[in-house]
């Protein structure tokens, strides 16, 4: 009797971790609709850059990290249910696909119905998917032309914008703020050049480049986030 209840606690044990091996895997490789994982977070929570090379370049952690616990959890959960359904490993395999698909789609609905009367910076979110800066000098001026995406989950119907530092050459680049106008309950995107300088301006400086997913800051009221 001893026995038995000590084999079912362990089997109990196996079920909770190689599910919750899944869920945390799915968590870690799918993005959600502002184009980046709760891995990415987690890693940034941490203090680890969630990708090897600066920006979004290198090896992706949070993925590399997901994948080794889906190739864990998966073959494991089908061990142990193979006995009461044998086709188990393939409706999990779909299961897992259709979460990656649908799961953009699932967590902007829900930011939508959880803010739907919000307001304030806690309401407003930029997107790095499909977002870019284009950096440049003009006339010793420092430019950057970007296409944002930003969402208003409630009631904000304007937001403030800059691009977040640069730093070049060990010469820091801060942009200026722009009021730009969303539509609420709704994603708008953006275009619009800011102008920057060196936070310590010795020399004129030349530049030219750009960076998909860049870096964010959005501020309302006097309350600033940065998405990096």
């Amino acid at each position: 009797m001893v026995n038995e209840s000590g084999e079912e606690e362990k089997q109990l044990k196996s079920r909770i971790l190689s599910i919750s091996a899944i869920i945390v895997g799915l968590l870690f490789i799918s993005n959600h609709h502002l184009g980046y994982s709760f891995g990415d977070d987690l890693f940034r929570w941490a203090g680890i850059p969630p990708w090897t090379q600066q920006g979004v370049y290198g090896f992706h952690l949070p993925v590399i990290a997901g994948l080794i616990l889906l190739m864990v959890g998966i073959p494991w959960v089908s061990r142990m249910y193979r006995p009461r359904y044998p086709k188990i490993m393939g409706r999990v395999l779909i299961g897992c696909v259709a979460w990656i698909v649908l799961f953009p789609f699932v967590s902007e609905q829900v930011m939508y119905l959880v803010k739907y009367n919000a307001s304030g910076i806690s309401s407003v979110s930029y997107s790095k998917k499909g977002s870019n800066c284009d950096y440049r000098t003009k006339n010793e001026a420092i430019l950057a032309s970007c296409q944002i995406h930003i969402y208003s989950y409630g009631n904000e119907s304007q937001v403030a914008v800059r691009p977040l530092n640069l730093e070049i050459g060990g010469k820091v680049v801060e942009f200026d703020r722009k009021v730009v106008a969303v539509r609420p309950r709704d994603k708008t995107k953006v275009s619009e050049t800011f102008e920057g300088s060196m936070v310590q301006p010795d020399s004129p400086m030349s530049m030219s480049g750009g960076a998909r997913e860049p870096g964010i800051e959005l501020t309302v009221d006097g309350r600033s986030k940065q998405i990096e």
